[in-house]
């Protein structure tokens, strides 16, 4: 545990990350997976019900810089890993069937054309917005039947739908991934490969979208959380 009750696997290595995927996959293990960051750790400090949804995840993994020193804290060497991207490129090499589901209805047909020219043998079987009634989704879900979804509806909604989907269907596999579709869209951005390797690319994210200061200020709450863990 990193904090409290909440947990987050260090992962040093892809090849560690590929073995748990084989493992779930091969004995048809569905999870949902949290990204663990300073903001999802504060709202599981002020939230019970997220901080339950976050407990559950037999997957959370570091996300950004607060993760990392808390592993580093505990005695455990990781580093902030591209999930969503390792996901698709996971899916292209074992032919799983893949969905997405988050951002507007023309980010997430743009993510689901470029995924499939850049990764020839990927099999997108779902793409949806996310703005779609839960009801739709498991409805389309249950239609298209994939092995994993990337679900990209923005944090807490994302982990609380994760949550529902998981208890639907048990043997799916879902991975919370955030702006991740935006990304593949083309529309948005990342950061240059060595910012996000010094794990500052949320410095980069406020000096391109100054607006984001205000919501960066709460994140001044994780201080107690790191001292206290």
């Amino acid at each position: 545990m990193i904090s409290g009750k909440i947990g987050c696997i260090p992962i040093p290595e892809e090849k560690e990350l590929f073995k748990f995927l084989n493992d779930k996959i091969s004995s048809r293990t569905g999870f949902y997976s949290i990204a663990i960051n300073a903001e999802k750790l504060i709202r599981a400090n002020e939230n019970d019900s997220f901080s339950k949804i976050v407990e559950d995840s037999i997957f959370p993994i570091p996300d950004g810089i607060a993760a990392v020193l808390l592993l580093k804290k505990k005695g455990f060497q990781s580093r902030k890993i591209d999930l969503p991207q390792i996901i698709v490129r996971y899916c292209a090499d074992n032919n799983l069937k893949l969905a997405l589901i988050g951002a507007t209805s023309r980010s997430n047909t743009l993510a689901c054309k470029n995924l499939v020219k850049t990764n020839e043998d990927l099999d997108i079987v779902l793409g949806l917005d996310g703005y779609k009634e839960e009801e739709s989704i498991i409805y389309e879900i249950t239609k298209c039947k994939p092995d994993i979804v990337l679900l990209g509806l923005g944090s807490p909604k994302q982990e609380f739908l994760a949550k529902k989907l998981h208890q639907t269907f048990p043997n799916l596999v879902i991975i919370n991934c955030g702006g991740a579709i935006d990304v593949f869209s083309g529309l948005v951005k990342r950061a240059p490969v060595l910012i996000q390797n010094l794990n500052i690319e949320w410095l980069y994210r406020l000096i391109i979208q100054p607006t984001r200061f205000r919501r960066y200020l709460k994140l001044f709450k994780f201080i107690p959380i790191y001292f206290k863990s």
